[in-house]
């Protein structure tokens, strides 16, 4: 059988061989689930709105270098930015953590089915988002 190049391999397949093969790559991947779910929903906020990152910056108070980081999804995003983010969208991100003997009791069925599921030994971390909400009233204070 002929050997496969470099190109011929998917990202999918690539990260699925470094998961089995390299230790490191495989606890980098598992502490930044929840870097990667977040980028993931500022870019699909991003094409649902029309916007630039320039223009996501704008609605964030952020610069574009900034917005362009939390895309990267390779540094896990703090709480204050996190808030911050889901106060200007309108939008909900979801991040639990829990053993990982048990079911996420504090999300929904529905967010651990669209999100990721990451064990790190013996804790588990959900995360998951949501698009845009339309009309929504905030509770009073």
């Amino acid at each position: 059988m002929a050997k496969r190049s470099n190109h011929d391999v998917s990202f999918g397949e690539f990260v699925a061989e470094e998961l089995n093969e390299d230790e490191g790559f495989r606890r980098d991947w598992q502490r930044l689930a929840p870097a990667r779910q977040f980028a993931a929903m500022l870019i699909e906020y991003r094409a649902d709105h029309g916007l630039s990152q320039r223009g996501l910056g704008e609605k964030l108070g952020v610069s574009q270098p900034r917005v362009a980081r939390m895309e990267s999804g390779e540094q896990n995003p703090d709480v204050d930015t996190i808030i911050a983010t889901i106060e200007k969208l309108s939008t909900e991100f979801v991040l639990d953590v829990g053993p990982a003997d048990t079911d996420a009791t504090l999300v929904t069925k529905g967010a651990r089915s669209s999100g990721a599921v990451i064990s790190h030994g013996n804790v588990s971390v959900t995360t998951a988002s949501a698009r845009a909400r339309k009309g929504t009233k905030k509770p009073a204070s």
